[in-house]
């Protein structure tokens, strides 16, 4: 058994009955976050391949219905709606002279 095995050993020796439930519980979420992003895979290679027919009943003629990779998924359109949020909040950071703390106390009592 290598050494880094025996250092988890010990750790889980260690554990109280609560913290290796919690340890647990946090790794089956940790394999199920997993699956759900195998199977949502498939489900987007699956879309991927989806086709129409655009000739006629007597000359049926298959074509893809995602022309180009951007017409499936816009990555510079998902980007821009993180960065447009992220670069108003930094110019309110920067304009604001207040500390983080300031900052999270005024935004939560908007929210509320």
């Amino acid at each position: 058994m290598s050494h880094l095995g025996m250092d988890r050993l010990q750790d889980i020796e260690q554990m109280t009955l609560s913290e290796f439930l919690y340890k647990r519980y946090a790794q089956q979420y940790k394999e199920i976050d997993e699956e759900y992003r195998i199977h949502e895979l498939a489900f987007l290679i699956r879309n991927a391949a989806i086709t129409k027919n655009v000739g006629t009943d007597k000359k049926p003629k298959e074509e893809y219905v995602f022309k180009e990779f951007k017409d499936f998924f816009d990555y510079e359109q998902a980007k821009k709606l993180i960065e447009e949020p992220f670069e108003e909040k930094k110019e309110e950071v920067a304009t604001a002279k207040l500390s983080p703390a300031q900052l999270a106390l005024q935004h939560n009592s908007r929210k509320g």
